[in-house]
């Protein structure tokens, strides 16, 4: 097994991010669905439970139906907001790759023309940092996902631990010294 490369682990790194901004979308989405969904329903069972003089259920079924159609414009421009986002984040993550790509390439060009791989030490030196920060967005990663299906509701999520009460303290009596 051969030891990955500073760049590698680099754009490793800007992959895992970019997915945990996508999942934190995709949790957003689901999020504002399920809004506008629980608004629509209580919209129309309010006005279904109420008697209201002079309003006939034709009336109250074209009030829900207006309800619904600007609830559907709500959920459209939430929906605008959110492909924008995606958008964004595809275009930062391939703009970072990209920058990653010229830096290695620089760096071996130097190397090249030098002869000399004092880069390559100095890749081996961060490269245990470039591991921990792969580790926490990989961490990060897997928090958004499980954030996102919780939202959206998937079947099968584990619901997080509750948290532990701090263990009470013992009381330290303090004596006070007197003179």
């Amino acid at each position: 097994m051969s030891t990955p490369t500073f760049t590698a682990v680099a754009r490793n790194v800007v992959d895992q991010y970019s997915l945990a901004g996508k999942q934190l979308v995709r949790a957003y989405r689901a999020g504002a669905e399920r809004a506008v969904g629980a608004v629509n329903e209580r919209f129309a069972s309010a006005v279904k439970a109420r008697s209201l003089p002079l309003v006939s259920e034709t009336v109250k079924s074209s009030l829900i139906d207006a309800q619904q159609q600007v609830a559907g414009f709500v959920s459209f421009g939430l929906g605008l907001g959110a492909n924008g986002a995606d958008i964004t984040i595809d275009q930062v993550a391939r703009r970072v790759g990209t920058g990653i790509e010229r830096v290695s390439s620089a760096g071996a060009r130097v190397e090249t023309v030098f002869g000399t791989s004092a880069l390559d030490k100095i890749g081996a030196f961060a490269l245990p940092v470039a591991h921990v920060s792969l580790e926490i967005a990989n961490v990060l990663a897997q928090g958004s996902k499980r954030l996102s299906d919780r939202i959206a509701g998937v079947e099968g999520v584990a619901a997080a631990a509750p948290a532990r009460k701090a263990a009470a303290k013992k009381r330290v009596r303090r004596t006070t010294r007197r003179a």
